[in-house]
């Protein structure tokens, strides 16, 4: 059966050649298994991870997150030759968590490929994403940093959300990112575990698309809490999500993990607006 299901595929992939998920281009089949290396450079590691999926050109069009960023929240700063600093809304309303990462900005072909995945059911696109966001954990924080995560938690969706969609995307990014640092971290270093339900969505919230800033912070307010506060207490927390809008999100979950005893919260996201 499997014989035969090869030989379909790769009959299939010859006469129907896949198209690059953000032009549509058509595309050669790629016979080799998937790159899970990281590269030098995050901007590498996309393009080993995403060659499956875009064209030539596509690959080229990603733009990371990196320095001079704003050192709680992450926002990206224009001037090239600052340092990190923290940015005029944190200084003037800090944020719950002590820090946001993300792989990458949110526009160009990681836009599009993260809507297929979140809206189009692209779910095998949740393996190379976790990819990205481990060349970004790694890149957050030094070897045996006294300072890095223990424990793994993706922002949760609301149950009649989840069975719209049928999956949540945080959890199979953050699934991934476990699997993979599995494979990749050194003895002693990212020892992460995850934790799927020590967080709860309370209750239904509208969609944040299309809000504004303060409207988001009032949708989100009081819509999570956490199940099990006593294994979240003295603990180093790390949220995972698919996209960094405007944080109001990730800070709510934040302050229930404070408020829960959490000695730290960290976020790291795939992309940020």
């Amino acid at each position: 059966m499997n014989a035969l299901f090869r030989i379909l595929k790769a009959f299939a992939e010859a006469v129907f050649p896949g198209r690059c998920l953000n032009c549509g281009t058509f595309m050669r089949p790629n016979p080799q298994a998937p790159d899970e290396r990281l590269g030098d450079t995050i901007e590498l590691t996309f393009r080993q991870s995403m060659n499956r999926f875009l064209c030539p050109d596509c690959l080229m069009d990603f733009q990371p997150v990196q320095s001079p960023l704003c050192s709680q929240c992450g926002t990206v700063f224009s001037a090239l030759d600052a340092e990190d600093h923290l940015c005029e809304h944190c200084i003037r309303a800090p944020r719950h968590f002590h820090q946001a990462r993300a792989a990458g900005i949110y526009e160009g072909a990681l836009r599009r490929l993260i809507q297929g995945f979140k809206f189009h059911g692209k779910i095998h696109l949740a393996r190379p994403f976790g990819l990205l966001m481990l060349h970004a954990l790694y890149s957050s924080y030094a070897q045996n940093d006294s300072t890095a995560p223990c424990i793994v938690v993706p922002v949760p969706l609301h149950a009649a959300r989840h069975r719209n969609r049928g999956f949540n995307q945080a959890f199979l990014l953050a699934e991934q990112l476990i699997a993979l640092n599995r494979l990749h971290s050194v003895p002693g270093r990212f020892a992460l575990e995850t934790s799927r339900d020590m967080l709860l969505r309370c209750r239904s919230t509208h969609p944040q698309t299309g809000l504004n800033k303060d409207r988001r912070k009032t949708n989100i307010a009081g819509a999570f809490k956490v199940r099990t506060p006593e294994n979240a207490s003295g603990k180093h927390i790390l949220l995972v999500d698919d996209v960094y809008t405007t944080g109001a999100t990730v800070d709510e979950c934040a302050s229930v993990f404070i408020r829960a005893g959490a000695a730290r919260v960290d976020v790291l996201t795939l992309a940020r607006a």
